[in-house]
């Protein structure tokens, strides 16, 4: 009989918050970070697993930490009464609280590791007899600038698997939140690392070692959409440390991302029949609908259609569509209108006057030239984007890197395109209107 660690791992809680743009028929417990937390552990002490991991921002904020306090100790009890220890590392948002909680629970079974920044390693013994070494880093402060990986000194050279914990910012070399190359972390000789503060759930490398990030177990933003859950990991001692990792989807809301090509669609009263049938397929074809309960939808309209102008004028309306299918109730909790109008930009492009060259303009721009046509516009374009994006306004927004970036040529031309559309759209109507 083969020897096997059972994991189950998690990160990115954020215990205390509450996911945003969630529909107010949405259950507050089931559909958060605190519902999924209590169903990870019932995931833990159904499967019997050795051992529950979590990779780092336990706790959102200073402000929430009361209820995080009570909602994590509830369900470290459970664990401890199920025999399942539970390892975690502190991250950029909890660098301070993770080690003043554990120290005032005092219950055996949570072990915080890495604490101010030292890597320590834990052995873990598992229920049939299997073993692996589990190397974990905390946060020391609220921003580290240095890869944490530069202090790893642990022996890999060990019988045993060797499991790297971490909260990290993996390939980004500017980042305030310890950076680490993807290099670094095979160079370490680790079967598998295990890491925390990127949102998005998935693995960055299958094997060799494997590098997983659990994601978030709830989504708590549209920034964060598709499946979410905790993972089950398996550590096959027999088979060379073999490392294998499945998520499963525990979160009961989801946010999703949902383009409608509604070409040849003249009235917006046309449209919720139309985006509700889009709705239907994609939660039939893309959505657990056994566990998921709720899908926010962020709803991109593309395509060429004479109502492009009046769409704005229906967008509360369109917010507003609502569908339930296979139990699942979906809104809209976003929308962007990317609709161009219904005219014929070639002929138009050779045409004088504003019309002529804001239809060039829409040409280049379709045909990857506007750098080559239309230089001097891209850059005053940007220029205007990069005076927005640093106004004293948005500065807390700028602290938060995964949530504000810095817009780049793409968004100059993206905001070109839209802004020429519409006038485009407008001066075609006033000349329609006048004959």
């Amino acid at each position: 009989m083969g020897s096997e660690l059972r994991l189950v791992c998690t990160g990115d809680l954020h215990l205390g918050r509450s996911p945003s743009r969630a529909p107010a028929e949405a259950d507050d417990g089931a559909c958060s970070p605190r519902g999924v937390w209590e169903r990870t552990v019932d995931l833990a002490v159904d499967r019997e697993a050795d051992a529950v991991v979590v990779t780092g921002d336990i706790v959102d904020e200073e402000n929430e930490y009361i209820e995080a306090y009570g909602v994590f100790e509830r369900e470290v009890i459970r664990l401890d009464d199920a025999g399942i220890p539970i390892l975690i590392v502190s991250g950029n948002h909890d660098w301070d609280l993770v080690p003043d909680m554990v120290d005032d629970l005092g219950i055996g079974n949570v072990r915080l590791l890495g604490r101010d920044g030292n890597w320590e390693r834990h052995t873990l013994d598992g229920h049939n007899g299997a073993r692996a070494h589990i190397d974990g880093w905390s946060f020391p402060a609220k921003q580290v600038t240095r890869s944490p990986l530069s202090a790893y000194e642990f022996d890999t050279d060990t019988d045993d698997p060797v499991i790297g914990v971490a909260h990290i910012d993996l390939d980004a070399t500017e980042s305030r939140y310890a950076p680490v190359r993807t290099a670094e972390l095979r160079g370490t000789g680790a079967d598998a690392w295990l890491l925390g503060h990127i949102h998005v759930p998935g693995t960055r490398v299958d094997s060799d070692p494997l590098i997983l990030y659990p994601g978030s177990p709830q989504g708590l933003d549209p920034g964060e959409p598709g499946c979410h859950g905790p993972w089950e990991v398996t550590v096959d001692t027999d088979s060379s440390a073999t490392v294998t990792a499945r998520q499963q989807p525990l979160a009961k809301l989801r946010y999703d991302t949902l383009s409608v090509d509604v070409s040849g669609v003249d009235e917006p009263t046309d449209l919720p029949a139309l985006i509700s049938e889009r709705a239907r397929d994609h939660v039939q074809t893309d959505v657990d609908v056994e566990t998921v309960d709720h899908v926010v939808m962020k709803l991109t309209l593309t395509g060429r259609t004479s109502a492009h102008t009046a769409l704005r004028d229906y967008r509360e309306d369109i917010l507003n569509i609502e569908r339930r299918e296979a139990g699942v109730q979906v809104t809209i909790g976003d929308l962007t209108l990317d609709t161009r109008p219904d005219i014929d930009l070639e002929n138009l492009a050779d045409s004088d006057g504003p019309a002529g060259y804001l239809a060039e303009l829409l040409l280049s721009i379709q045909e990857d030239a506007v750098r080559d046509n239309h230089s001097d516009l891209v850059d005053d374009a940007a220029d205007t984007l990069e005076a927005v994006y640093g106004a004293d306004a948005y500065r807390e927004l700028r602290r938060e890197r995964d949530q504000f970036t810095r817009p780049d040529e793409e968004d100059a031309v993206n905001h070109l395109e839209q802004q020429a559309q519409l006038v485009l759209d407008k001066l075609v109507q006033q000349v329609e209107g006048d004959v």
